[in-house]
């Protein structure tokens, strides 16, 4: 029987520490807890997924509060105790719903499971304490604001002298965006069924078969979902597809796929394309010539692909372990089209990863734009003459970007 006396709070917890402890990724410690939990309300799902993502989104603002109320350092408290007071102070800072006094008893009480019991007066003061100044004796620097790293938050403004309005929009909510399979359903058909399971569906202006959607409590429950007739993916991701060009009968390398998503819009294009008609695209998979190929480096990075393009029904895409580091001579002028989405810091999805900023540092952006090179050189010897290399990131650092596509234009004049 499932236990429906869960305490929320401690499942999120749980969370918090996974990934501000041990270094696991939310969208993963979220995922895994969520299915273990399907069965609570939704009410109770929604405000384990809201304070664990808000901390973690927050905790840079959070422990700058904390420390302005305690002797000892952020970084010299007991780690339980650390994750309690973050959870905490996010309730008392932004989930005006919940009476203080239950926030704080609720996670006095906590303490008393997570750590040595002495503690557990420690927490009771703190709180009490900044519930008493009503937060006065706070003062946050601007990256504290933001909830920035100070070297990111001075990176974003040497770059782009906007720092502060990039790391609000970061901090604004999400919708989920998704793209409807156009081999199994049209968009307006997508759209019904959805709204017929209670979801929200707005379009997005860019991509007539694209949507924003909410009021969505688990994901995997959704019949149109479980059915392929969408796939889940930022609209930025779209865009890849979208300025393809991909024609028919055209061959498409996408060389770091996982988990699919261009790689399965642009196989979603090409039947579109040469069959004129998507009822008849469903019936006639074999016709096609145009195909795409889709690489990654690992076998569980490749399942990943495999099982979207098993969920959403697609015959004209393939899916294979392929190191994009090493030069396949096979692969010689063999593309129309070559996809380099390749691996990057991931600051410009901060907004919906937020764990990003608690794991990425300077080295690794220096690391990944080599990298990036690299790759770039050896993918563009599968361009065909007059082929097209698409070069993406989910990233906004230059030097994963408009750098490194300037010096590849400057050693490649055919490009």
């Amino acid at each position: 029987m499932p236990d429906n006396n869960v305490n929320l709070r401690r499942v999120a917890f749980d969370i918090v520490s996974h990934v501000l402890e041990n270094g696991k990724y939310l969208t993963d410690a979220l995922a895994d807890t969520l299915r273990r939990y399907q069965y609570l309300e939704k009410n109770k799902r929604s405000y384990i997924s809201r304070i664990s993502r808000g901390v973690v989104e927050r905790f840079i603002e959070l422990d700058a509060i904390i420390s302005t109320y305690s002797t000892t350092k952020i970084n010299k408290l007991n780690p339980n105790i650390r994750n309690i007071l973050r959870m905490a102070v996010y309730e008392l800072r932004y989930m005006d719903s919940i009476p203080e006094s239950a926030t704080v008893n609720e996670y006095v009480k906590l303490s008393s499971k997570k750590a040595p019991s002495r503690l557990k007066g420690f927490v009771n003061g703190i709180l009490r304490n900044m519930i008493r100044d009503e937060f006065e004796k706070v003062s946050l620097t601007e990256n504290e604001i933001f909830s920035m790293p100070k070297w990111l938050y001075d990176k974003f403004d040497e770059e782009y002298g906007c720092a502060s309005d990039i790391c609000s929009a970061f901090l604004d909510t999400n919708l989920i965006t998704i793209r409807t399979n156009l081999t199994k359903c049209t968009p307006e058909k997508l759209k019904t069924s959805l709204e017929k399971e209670g979801i929200k569906v707005h379009p997005i202006e860019d991509v007539k078969y694209g949507f924003y959607i909410e009021d969505v409590d688990y994901l995997n429950k959704l019949n149109a979902f479980k059915d392929g007739l969408f796939y889940v993916q930022d609209l930025s991701s779209m865009m890849v597809g979208e300025k393809s060009s991909v024609k028919p009968g055209d061959i498409v390398l996408d060389v770091c796929a996982a988990p699919g998503g261009k790689s399965l819009h642009i196989a979603e294009l090409l039947y579109v394309l040469e069959d004129k008609d998507i009822e008849k695209a469903k019936e006639d998979k074999l016709t096609h010539k145009g195909h795409v190929f889709s690489y990654d480096i690992s076998e569980e990075k490749v399942n990943l692909i495999r099982d979207n393009i098993d969920r959403t029904g697609l015959s004209n895409i393939t899916a294979e372990i392929k190191d994009a580091r090493v030069l396949d001579e096979k692969l010689i002028d063999k593309a129309d089209i070559v996809i380099a989405d390749l691996p990057c810091s991931g600051l410009g999805i901060i907004g919906k990863k937020p764990d990003i900023k608690s794991r990425i540092n300077k080295k690794d952006i220096e690391s990944l734009s080599l990298l990036q090179k690299d790759i770039l050189n050896i993918c563009k010897n599968y361009v065909k003459p007059c082929g097209t290399l698409i070069y993406s990131t989910c990233t906004i650092s230059r030097a994963e970007n408009q750098d490194n596509v300037r010096t590849f234009l400057e050693s490649n004049g055919n490009f």
